[in-house]
């Protein structure tokens, strides 16, 4: 339970919260404290200095005349309690003190901040200041020594109980802090948890939910989006991989049938030799096409868990053309179809790599081309990209079929499923390759033409 509370987000909130909090507070009842303290000192300056000169002008006026001195001084102090004054000659003669016990000067201790002095007289601590007057314009008012003070013992009973007070508004305000931040970061975090269950709510037969983005809070809405995104990626790859499936069962079934039907007819009576190898032939081919659908299966799966490039090279793309045009050319020839290349290029790669992926479309291209058309290879290199486009005459598609063509086993026309030969996994092969290169492919339909335009990176 206390693992759990501390891995809290809440939790963490409130008490980064807390710490931030007690903080301010302690140095903000620090600077109180100081400026509270500042005010008290300038207060009994103040008030002080002015007892200075009232007992400098008297002693100016009185300087014969102690009782007279004393008389007034006495009037002078009435109503200040708190406040002693102790006047004395250099010789040491105290000629008036309100103070309940005479003030040794030996006990004074001056304050290494300020003009300050301090000294304790019956459990009492005073603070004040001592001044020495003479008067020079007149020689026969002798100089005096004044020691003014005050006592501070209600200043520090003030300060105490200000401390006592701060701490106590300071401890209860952390915990209400303390509480309320919580309290705001539990419903601040409200939406992780409808994110929480929408997720638990999601699964392979599940992938239609998503969440809400409009009243999310703007720090979750970039989660959210990028969360909705991710379900619309899986929706696709496991769509994908339900029409996988289904296909590969298909294209399967399709040669094992065959293979299964005219192993039990060949097998129902006894027949002559020549009949039993046309059926081994038969079912030679069979076999041949499905271990060309495994390999190239195969050859997908290494793909998605990254193929390598171990013959990494300069590879002139209009040779590589020249090469394919001369083995394509005599079937492109039995439809009737013409085969043309322009410009040049060289691009980084695996030769063997690259070339299967040129062989697959153009062979996709002579087999569902058009008869009578013309094939055409167009080659484009610049400082930054090449561009290799292969376009062909080819019936209507769609938008939706064009988006599809690089998926496995996907035919634009499933009634040529068995018509021509082939695996359905050509395209998706050439676009495996063609992204370990770096490179992307397009597929586009325009008057009657499809163009595979593909971009290599310089």
């Amino acid at each position: 339970m206390t693992h759990k509370l501390l891995n809290a987000i809440s939790f963490r909130i409130a008490l980064v919260f807390s710490i931030s909090t007690i903080i301010i507070l302690m140095i903000m009842g620090l600077v109180i404290h100081q400026l509270v303290m500042h005010h008290f000192e300038m207060q009994d300056r103040t008030q002080l200095e002015g007892k200075i000169q009232l007992v400098e002008n008297l002693l100016a006026q009185n300087p014969s005349s102690a009782q007279e001195l004393n008389l007034y001084l006495k009037d002078a102090l009435v109503g200040h309690h708190d406040l002693i004054v102790q006047i004395e000659r250099p010789s040491g003669e105290i000629i008036f003190s309100s103070a309940p016990t005479v003030i040794d000067s030996k006990v004074l201790t001056k304050s290494p901040k300020n003009t300050w002095v301090e000294w304790r007289n019956q459990n009492k601590v005073y603070r004040g200041l001592v001044y020495k007057k003479s008067f020079e314009q007149n020689l026969m008012v002798p100089s005096a020594q004044i020691i003014v003070g005050v006592d501070t013992s209600e200043h520090l009973h003030f300060l105490n109980n200000f401390r006592q007070q701060l701490l106590y508004i300071g401890l209860v305000g952390t915990l209400c802090l303390m509480f309320f931040g919580w309290l705001a970061a539990w419903r601040g975090l409200r939406p992780v948890q409808n994110m929480a269950r929408v997720a638990e709510g999601i699964s392979a037969q599940h992938l239609s939910e998503r969440l809400e983005v409009d009243h999310t809070p703007t720090e979750l809405r970039s989660l959210a989006i990028a969360f909705n995104e991710m379900l619309d990626r899986l929706e696709i790859a496991v769509e994908k991989l339900s029409d996988f499936s289904s296909d590969l069962a298909h294209e399967i079934r399709t040669p094992i049938n065959n293979l299964m039907t005219q192993t039990q007819v060949c097998l129902s009576r006894s027949r002559n030799i020549q009949t039993y190898q046309e059926v081994l032939f038969s079912n030679l081919e069979e076999f041949e096409r499905l271990a060309r659908m495994i390999s190239d299966m195969l050859f997908l799966a290494k793909a998605e868990h990254g193929l390598h490039l171990p013959n990494l090279q300069q590879v002139n793309l209009e040779q590589e053309v020249a090469a394919l045009f001369d083995f394509y050319d005599a079937i492109a020839a039995e439809k009737n179809m013409s085969l043309s290349q322009s410009g040049s290029a060289n691009v980084q790669g695996d030769p063997l790599m690259l070339r299967r992926a040129l062989s697959n479309l153009l062979s996709n291209a002579i087999k569902y081309g058009k008869p009578d058309s013309t094939i055409n290879i167009n080659c484009e290199q610049n400082t930054e990209t090449t561009i290799f486009k292969i376009e062909n005459e080819c019936p209507p598609l769609s938008q939706e079929q064009l988006s599809r063509l690089f998926d496995r086993f996907y035919r634009t026309d499933a009634s040529r499923q068995r018509v021509e030969e082939g695996t359905g996994l050509g395209l998706a092969i050439t676009k495996s390759i063609l992204d370990v290169h770096r490179a992307t492919i397009q597929a586009d339909y325009q008057n009657g033409h499809i163009i595979f335009t593909i971009t290599f990176k310089n």
